[in-house]
């Protein structure tokens, strides 16, 4: 866990690059540092190198499906405690069960409030933290 004195870094796995684009933006504009992985395997291999604080995760993506990422990064040691916020055009209650099945923490839809996501992200970093210490 990152200490008081650095930002929280927050990696953000979307491969539409306007919305990745749009969330980098407004983390950074809330004082989160941000890492952008534009398909399923660059953001798995990102958390495991950068170790960020938080993932926003996309479920439909190339190479590796978010849900698989989310499931190698809560099996493994290294990376199990980072909160996940699943962020989905998927919105059946089966698809968000499934999500929570593979250990997401969180689960937003598409379209989405900004403001909404990042009082989700703000949440999951205090939570996460609190549970640290």
């Amino acid at each position: 866990m990152t200490g008081h004195n650095q930002r929280p870094l927050v990696l953000v796995a979307e491969d539409e690059v306007d919305v990745a684009e749009l969330l980098r933006f407004r983390l950074r504009g809330s004082g989160y540092l941000t890492a952008v992985a534009n398909d399923g395997l660059a953001a798995l291999n990102a958390a495991f190198e950068s170790r960020p604080d938080l993932v926003i995760l996309d479920l439909m993506m190339s190479k590796l499906h978010g849900l698989e990422v989310c499931r190698l990064l809560k099996s493994s040691p290294v990376t199990r405690h980072i909160p996940i916020l699943i962020l989905s055009a998927l919105s059946a209650p089966a698809d968000k069960l499934t999500g929570f099945g593979r250990g997401a923490d969180d689960y937003l839809t598409k379209p989405f409030e900004v403001a909404e996501l990042l009082a989700r992200v703000d949440s999951l970093l205090h939570r996460n933290h609190a549970h640290h210490h």
